[in-house]
């Protein structure tokens, strides 16, 4: 792995974002395994899920909060690294055949298309046990560090997070529901692992009790905007342009199908506007950058 990019020039977002992204992702080649090592249909299928072309959004939050806070680049990479490992093993069981029934995935064949369904069962599971190893073995954070980092990865993956929005999600079809119910729905199932990156970054960050708070306001609103926005995108764009399968909500009551498009676009301003608010707000040294990436990662509809 080749050094980590340094002295990036302040007020320079575009050359962060740049040399940012190409950090984050020879840290994730570094930290799985090889695609030759045995068992290699195991490693293939990670790497092919993993090391497809992606924006590396959570990372890159974790990334510029963390050193806006003032700690070390290696850390916030590496932990930046366990949020995108467990967004790929979600995303691996979300395009199988019982869940979404997806067949493209940034650019590529899914998982258990490119293999097969028990590989790519195999493969999440790995990448989900790799993350913990991860945070394990990031020694330059305290072991008071490394405990809460596990049980907020924990906490955001389980049946109060990640799985459980996952569960709501397979039986959200009644359109009878209320916008409520939905948000909560999305703040599982997408919401949570924000608020891993998140509350990662201000751990190992060791946030102020204030901007802990001003931080975890704008996951909760980042989270709801983001889900927000793959629901418009799953009708407003090609499969071409979208580099994943199209058209899979159809059915389901998403705050796109309750409000339409107008509104949708409306509710996800509203998210967008109190998202910035919470940044400014948290006080951190590369506020600009962090605006900027959130910016570039919702530039498609704005």
């Amino acid at each position: 792995m080749t050094a980590l990019s340094q002295n990036v020039i302040p007020g320079a977002p575009d050359d962060w974002l740049h040399a940012a992204r190409r950090d984050v992702n020879q840290s994730l080649e570094a930290l799985i395994p090889a695609i030759e090592t045995w068992p290699k249909p195991l490693h293939h299928a990670q790497h092919h899920a993993l090391m497809a072309p992606g924006k590396r959004f959570r990372p890159l939050l974790c990334l510029a909060i963390a050193e806006g806070l003032g700690a070390p680049r290696g850390s916030a990479l590496r932990i930046g690294a366990v949020a995108e490992i467990v967004h790929t093993a979600s995303l691996i069981l979300d395009d199988l055949p019982c869940m979404d029934d997806a067949d493209l995935r940034r650019g590529r064949e899914t998982v258990h298309l490119a293999f097969s369904e028990s590989t790519a069962v195999l493969a999440a599971t790995n990448l989900l046990n790799r993350a913990f190893g991860i945070i394990a073995r990031t020694h330059d954070l305290s072991s008071e560090q490394r405990i809460n980092l596990v049980e907020s990865l924990s906490r955001s993956v389980g049946s109060s997070g990640l799985i459980a929005g996952q569960i709501a999600d397979l039986a959200n079809d009644d359109m009878s529901t209320g916008v409520e119910k939905v948000e909560r729905v999305n703040a599982l199932k997408t919401g949570a692992l924000f608020d891993f990156t998140i509350e990662a970054a201000a751990i190992i960050g060791q946030a102020s009790a204030a901007q802990s708070t001003h931080l975890m306001g704008f996951s909760k609103q980042i989270g709801l905007a983001f889900q927000l926005l793959d629901d418009l995108k799953d009708v407003i764009l090609s499969e071409v342009d979208s580099q994943k399968s199209t058209q899979r909500d159809i059915g389901k009551a998403t705050l796109l199908a309750l409000e339409g498009q107008d509104g949708a676009m409306r509710r996800l301003s509203g998210y967008m506007v109190s998202a910035r608010r919470s940044v400014m707000a948290a006080n951190l040294t590369t506020q600009d950058t962090l605006l900027h990436v959130i910016d570039t990662q919702f530039s498609l509809l704005s």
